[in-house]
């Protein structure tokens, strides 16, 4: 007697997007799902990492009009920070989706070993990342190289506070709409947090020894891919970028796919 699989579901646009060059069939693990999983169980044999649990997260959000607490999964990697090589064997995972994940990670470079260690030979892991110029990032200086570098040789595991300040600092009120018809421009766009106490929220942040998060890195579409190619260039890192979608007009993310080489 044949037993067949229940179909999966459609996936929705932008999910479909993101996980174009992914084998789906296999083994894989989805960082950070919160409200918005995408690949969802048990259609998919996935797993879910975020450096909380899902209470800690659920109570952490309850106060977020943005998010609907009741949609956050049971999250089955707890990391507290630490790598994904410190909770799975080596070349035990066929693919790995991460929407708007790693522009929070301190240690690119790190993260980006730590996947590749967990990935078995073609694995590859899929992104999705914001474009500065049509985000909050807007007025914050791009990322380097140089910065990726510093913060892979000094094994960071959390923002430096100069990610942090840059972060809070210069953080502003933007959306992609007005950003694309430029009514909002790095040089117009208004400052979230307020001039006159935007110092004094910073002393009191350099005192503070809980994790703060922001965005550790800041790309346009074109500046990552660039990155990515230099860090290819100066170590020895085996990913190719094997799909690449640019920011679409009116939208902030723009989406990659790296494989294991």
């Amino acid at each position: 007697m044949r037993l067949f699989q229940k179909p999966r579901p459609a996936l929705p646009p932008r999910t479909k997007k993101i996980t174009s060059a992914l084998n789906l069939a296999g083994k894989g693990i989805e960082y950070g799902p919160l409200h918005a999983v995408l690949l969802r169980k048990p259609h998919y044999d996935v797993s879910y990492v975020d450096y909380a649990d899902r209470a800690y997260l659920a109570e952490h959000y309850a106060n977020n009009p943005n998010v609907d607490v009741s949609l956050i999964p049971e999250i089955d990697i707890v990391t507290g920070g630490k790598l994904i090589s410190e909770f799975l064997p080596k070349e035990s995972i066929d693919y790995i989706v991460a929407s708007h994940v790693m522009e929070h990670v301190p240690d690119l470079l790190g993260w980006l070993e730590a996947n590749l260690y967990v990935l078995k030979p073609g694995g590859r892991i899929a992104v999705a990342f914001p474009d500065k110029r049509y985000c909050f990032d807007l007025k914050r200086k791009s990322s380097t190289i140089s910065d990726v570098m510093a913060s892979y040789l000094e094994k960071r595991t959390r923002p430096s506070f100069h990610q942090i300040c840059d972060h809070f600092w210069n953080v502003s009120k933007a959306n992609p709409l007005d950003c694309w018809k430029k009514t909002t421009t790095p040089e117009n766009a208004e400052y979230i947090h307020e001039r006159k106490s935007i110092v004094e929220t910073l002393r009191k942040m350099a005192i503070r020894e809980d994790y703060i998060d922001c965005h550790c890195w800041v790309f346009a579409d074109f500046q990552f891919l660039e990155t990515m190619n230099d860090i290819k260039s100066v170590h020895n890192i085996g990913l190719e970028v094997v799909s690449f979608y640019p920011t679409q007009p009116n939208t902030l993310e723009f989406y990659a796919t790296f494989e294991r080489v």
